[in-house]
C-alpha cells in the first residue's frame, strides 16, 4: 500500500512540474518581443502625448511600462501647463495621465470614477496633484488604496475630512518656500493628513510655479513668488527630480 502511495505522490508532483513548465512556457510566449520598461535605469524614451475629452496621457514609445502616475491640476490650471512633468516621467518610462473632465477643478468636481484606471488597466499606478488637485489625490488614494502605490503631492490643498495618515502608502511632499497662496493653516492642515513616514522637501520657489502658469501676472495675483526665469526653472528641475527619484525607490521595494 505505501509503494502505491509513494507512485501516486510522484506521479502527481511530476504531472504538477509539467503544467508549470507548460505555464512558464506561455508567459515566455507571451512576453516575445516585448520590451518592458527596466525602471533601475536612467532611461530616456521618446515621448507620445495623446489628448482626447477625458484624458492628457504622456506614454514612452516603443517600450512597455509598468507604472505611472495619475496627476490632478491645480485650481482652473490647464492640463499643458504640467507639459513639463509629463514629458520628463514619460521618458523616464512613466505613463502620465492628467484627467481633462475637472476641468481644472478636480476637487470640487471629483467623481467616484477615474477613467485613468481604465484606460490603462496594466498600469500600477502613483496619484498625485498640484494645490487643489493634491487635495483631490489625497481623497483618489484614500478610495483606492489596493490600486495605488503611493502619493506625489505639490503644495496641497486639501477639504472635508479625507486623509491617508494611516493608509500606509509611500508619499512625497513637495513644498515652496515663497508660497503665498496657501495660508500657513492650510499647510499644517494638509500635513496633518499625511503618514508621518512621508518624504518631504521644501524647495526654492513658489506656488504657481509648480506648474509653467506662472508669468509675472498671474504671480501678482496670488501675492505668489517673484521670481526670475531662473528660479522657475530650477524649481520645476527639482520637482522632476524629486518625483523621479521618489517613485524609482517606491518601485524598488
Amino acid at each position: 500500500m505505501k509503494k502505491i502511495f509513494s507512485v501516486v505522490l510522484i506521479a502527481l508532483m511530476f504531472s504538477m512540474l509539467c503544467v508549470g513548465a507548460v505555464a512558464c512556457n506561455e508567459q515566455e510566449e507571451e512576453d516575445e518581443g516585448v520590451k518592458y520598461v527596466d525602471y533601475s535605469l536612467e532611461n530616456s524614451y521618446e515621448v507620445e502625448r495623446l489628448e482626447d475629452k477625458e484624458l492628457v496621457s504622456y506614454l514612452p514609445k516603443d517600450v512597455t511600462p509598468k507604472y505611472g502616475l495619475i496627476f490632478y491640476v491645480g485650481t482652473a490650471i490647464s492640463p499643458e501647463y504640467y507639459d513639463y512633468l509629463g514629458q520628463a516621467l514619460a521618458r523616464a518610462g512613466y505613463v502620465v495621465a492628467i484627467p481633462k473632465g475637472c476641468k481644472g477643478f478636480a476637487y470640487m468636481m471629483y467623481t467616484e470614477t477615474e477613467v485613468a484606471f481604465s484606460r490603462y488597466p496594466n498600469i500600477e499606478f502613483f496619484v498625485g496633484g498640484h494645490s487643489q488637485g493634491g487635495g483631490a489625490a489625497v481623497k483618489r488614494v484614500q478610495e483606492n488604496l489596493e490600486k495605488v502605490k503611493g502619493a506625489v503631492l505639490y503644495a496641497p490643498l486639501c477639504y472635508s475630512t479625507d486623509t491617508i495618515k494611516d493608509s500606509g502608502k509611500p508619499t512625497l511632499l513637495l513644498e515652496a518656500t515663497k508660497d503665498n497662496v496657501l495660508t500657513q493653516d492650510m499647510k499644517s492642515d494638509a500635513k496633518s493628513r499625511l503618514p508621518s513616514s512621508r518624504e518631504e522637501h521644501m524647495l526654492e520657489g513658489c506656488h504657481m510655479s509648480f506648474s509653467t502658469m506662472d508669468k509675472d501676472f498671474t504671480l501678482s495675483l496670488f501675492n505668489d513668488g517673484p521670481l526670475t526665469n531662473e528660479q522657475k526653472q530650477a524649481q520645476k528641475d527639482e520637482t522632476v527630480k524629486f518625483t523621479l527619484a521618489f517613485m524609482k525607490s517606491v518601485v524598488a521595494l
